[in-house]
C-alpha cells in the first residue's frame, strides 16, 4: 500500500508541475495581451487583416481595408561604419565583433493558428536551403526537405532541439501554421521545446531581418517610403525596448509574433518595406539617452493624445498632444454606431453582476487630445465609474454591429470600440425610456504617438521620415541601436 501511495503522490506532483507550466504560459500570454492591447502598439496600423479566429484577441479591422488604420547624425554614423570596416580588414575577429554589435538578434515566440496560444500540437517545417539539426543526434536537411515533430519525437534532447540555417537567405516554411499570407516562411534559426500537450517554437534571427516581417504586417507596404521608414524606426525602437525587458525569457523568447507585441510575418515580406528597413538600419528613437516606447496607431480624430489615456503616474515627456490633419480624408477619421440599451445592459451585466437597468451614461472627463477618460454608468445598483481607455472601449464593444464611416462605407465592428474619441447622443422614446445611444466618434486606435495614416499623408506631402517622427514624438533624437544593445 505504501508503494501505491507513493506512486500516486508522485503522479500528483508531476501533474501539478505540468499544470503550473501551462498556467505559466497562459499568465505570460494574458499579461502581454492586457498590457500591450491597452497600448495597442500591436497592429494598430495597418490594412492588416488577421484571420477571423484571432478577432477575439485583437482590435481587428474589416477585411480588405484600403488603408491603415531630429534627423540622425549621418556623418557620425558614416565615420562609425568606416572605422569598423577598417578594423575588420585588419582583424577577422574584429569584424565578427563589429557584426555582433551592429546585428542584435531577437527571439520570437511563434503562436498557433489564429494567434490562440503558444503550444503547438505538431511542428511541420519545410526547408528553403540547408539546415542543421542539433538534438539527441545531429543531422542535416537539404533544400526542399521537410521535418515533422511531435512532443514524443526521439530527436529531442533535454526537452529541446535546435535548427540552424546554413545561409543568411535560407528560410523554413511552417506548414503547420496558417497566417494571412498562407504558411509563413521564417528566416534565421529555430529552437523547438517539448511542452505539456505539445511543442513550443522560437524563431531567432537578426533584428533587421525580423523587421522585414514586421513593417509590412503593421503598415500597408503600398504607403510612401518615407512613411514606411518612419514605421521601421518605430518598430525597431519598440522591439529594442522589448528586448531589454525580455518579458518572455522563461519561454525562451523576448517577444511573440502577435498583436501583444508587434505582428510578424502575417502578410509576408515586401521589397519596398524591406528597403525602408535597410535605409534606416540601426536607427532608433531616444529621449534622455534611452529608447522610447514608440507608440503608434492607425488614424487620428484630429489630435493625438498623451499616455494619460492609460492613467500613467508619470506621463512620458516625449508624448504630447499634437494636431493631426494629414489623415482627415481617411474613412476612419469619423464614424458612428447605434448602440441599443439592451446591448449596453448586457455589456454592463457582464462586468457588474446584479445590474438590471441602465438609466443613462455620461462622459465625465476627456483628455488633452479629446479621448474619453472617465465614463459614468447610472444603473439601478448605483453609478459605476469606468476609466482607462481600454476598459471604456471594451465596454462599448461593437462586435457584430454596423459602423458607418465618414466616406459612407459600412463595416462590421470587432471587440473594441474603434477609439475612445467619441460623444454620446442619447435616444429615448415618448415615455422617456432609454432606447440607446448613437456613438459619434473619430479615429482608429489608442491615439498615442504616431498616426500611421497621418504619416502616410505627411509623406505624400513631401515630408521626410525624420520630419514625421519629430512631429509626433517631442524632444527625441535618432540614435544607433548599438548604443543600447
Amino acid at each position: 500500500m505504501l508503494i501505491i501511495l507513493l506512486a500516486v503522490i508522485g503522479i500528483l506532483i508531476v501533474w501539478q508541475a505540468n499544470r503550473a507550466g501551462v498556467r505559466r504560459q497562459e499568465d505570460y500570454r494574458m499579461q502581454s495581451l492586457q498590457e500591450n492591447m491597452i497600448k495597442e502598439n500591436e497592429r494598430a496600423s495597418a490594412g492588416l487583416t488577421l484571420p477571423a479566429s484571432s478577432r477575439n484577441n485583437a482590435d481587428a479591422e474589416e477585411k480588405g481595408q484600403e488603408s491603415a488604420a531630429d534627423s540622425a547624425d549621418t556623418d557620425a554614423q558614416a565615420d562609425h561604419t568606416e572605422q569598423n570596416s577598417g578594423q575588420a580588414a585588419q582583424d577577422p575577429e574584429s569584424e565578427a565583433a563589429a557584426a555582433a554589435v551592429q546585428e542584435p538578434r531577437i527571439s520570437v515566440l511563434l503562436m498557433t493558428d489564429g494567434y490562440k496560444g503558444y503550444t503547438h500540437q505538431s511542428v511541420n517545417l519545410q526547408f528553403q536551403g540547408s539546415y542543421h539539426l542539433k538534438g539527441s543526434q545531429e543531422m542535416d536537411y537539404a533544400d526542399g526537405e521537410t521535418l515533422e515533430l511531435t512532443a514524443d519525437s526521439p530527436l529531442f534532447q533535454d526537452g529541446k532541439l535546435e535548427l540552424q540555417a546554413g545561409g543568411e537567405e535560407y528560410r523554413a516554411t511552417l506548414l503547420s501554421v496558417e497566417r494571412q499570407q498562407g504558411n509563413p516562411a521564417y528566416r534565421g534559426d529555430f529552437t523547438v521545446y517539448q511542452e505539456q500537450g505539445g511543442l513550443r517554437i522560437v524563431n531567432t534571427l537578426p533584428l533587421e531581418e525580423y523587421l522585414y516581417g514586421v513593417v509590412p504586417s503593421e503598415m500597408p507596404a503600398s504607403y510612401d517610403k518615407e512613411a514606411l521608414k518612419a514605421q521601421a524606426v518605430c518598430a525597431r525602437t519598440y522591439a529594442c525596448v522589448q528586448m531589454q525587458k525580455s518579458a518572455l525569457a522563461d519561454l525562451g523568447a523576448q517577444v511573440d509574433d502577435s498583436v501583444a507585441y508587434q505582428v510578424y510575418q502575417n502578410g509576408g515580406e515586401d521589397a519596398g518595406a524591406s528597403a525602408a528597413v535597410d535605409e534606416t538600419k540601426g536607427e532608433i528613437l531616444e529621449s534622455g539617452g534611452q529608447p522610447i516606447t514608440a507608440y503608434y496607431f492607425s488614424t487620428s480624430s484630429g489630435k493625438t493624445s498623451t499616455d494619460e489615456v492609460w492613467e500613467v503616474s508619470a506621463p512620458a515627456s516625449y508624448l504630447k498632444s499634437v494636431d493631426c490633419s494629414y489623415d482627415a480624408e481617411e474613412p476612419w477619421h469619423q464614424w458612428s454606431i447605434t448602440f441599443s440599451a439592451k446591448r449596453l445592459l448586457s455589456a454592463v451585466q457582464a462586468k457588474y453582476a446584479g445590474v438590471k437597468e441602465i438609466r443613462g451614461i455620461d462622459v465625465e472627463k476627456t483628455g488633452e487630445g479629446g479621448a474619453v477618460m472617465n465614463l459614468a454608468v447610472n444603473t439601478d445598483q448605483g453609478v459605476y465609474k469606468i476609466s482607462n481607455e481600454y476598459d471604456i472601449r471594451a465596454l462599448l464593444s461593437p462586435d457584430g454591429l454596423s459602423i458607418t464611416r465618414q466616406d459612407g462605407s459600412v463595416v462590421k465592428g470587432s471587440n473594441l470600440l474603434p477609439s475612445a474619441y467619441f460623444t454620446l447622443e442619447e435616444q429615448r422614446d415618448e415615455n422617456n425610456v432609454l432606447k440607446g445611444y448613437v456613438i459619434n466618434g473619430g479615429g482608429y486606435g489608442h491615439g498615442v504617438g504616431l498616426s500611421q495614416n497621418g504619416a502616410k499623408g505627411m509623406a505624400e506631402a513631401g515630408m521626410s521620415y525624420q520630419d514625421i517622427l519629430a512631429y509626433f514624438y517631442q524632444n527625441v533624437e535618432l540614435a544607433d541601436i548599438s548604443s543600447v544593445l
